[in-house]
C-alpha cells in the first residue's frame, strides 16, 4: 500500500507541478559551504554529539559528520546545523 501512496504522491505532484520534496515527504538537504546545513522535512534528532548529528527522515537515516557541530536552530520538520561540516551520508 505504501508504494501505491508514493506513485500517487509523485504522479500529483507532477500534475501540478508541487516540488516533490514537498509532495513525497523527503528530506531537502541544503548545504552550505562545509560550515552549514540545513535539512527540511526531518523527524527528529536521534544522535547528537561534536562530531556526528543523526536525523530520522522518511528515507533513513541522515547523519552528518565534522567537528565543534551544533544545533543553530531547530523547528518541528527544519534544523540548521553549524560547525566543521567533512560528511553527510545516508545510513544503511
Amino acid at each position: 500500500m505504501r508504494k501505491i501512496g508514493s506513485r500517487v504522491r509523485k504522479i500529483a505532484s507532477d500534475w501540478l507541478d508541487i516540488p516533490q520534496d514537498v509532495a513525497a515527504d523527503v528530506p531537502r538537504i541544503l548545504i552550505i559551504g562545509p560550515y552549514r546545513v540545513h535539512v527540511e522535512n526531518h523527524h527528529g534528532v536521534e544522535k547528537f554529539s561534536d562530531g556526528e548529528i543523526r536525523l530520522r527522515t522518511a528515507r533513513g537515516v541522515l547523519q552528518i559528520a565534522g567537528a565543534q557541530l551544533k544545533i543553530q536552530a531547530i523547528q518541528t520538520h527544519e534544523i540548521w546545523i553549524e560547525g566543521n561540516v567533512s560528511e553527510v551520508k545516508y545510513l544503511d
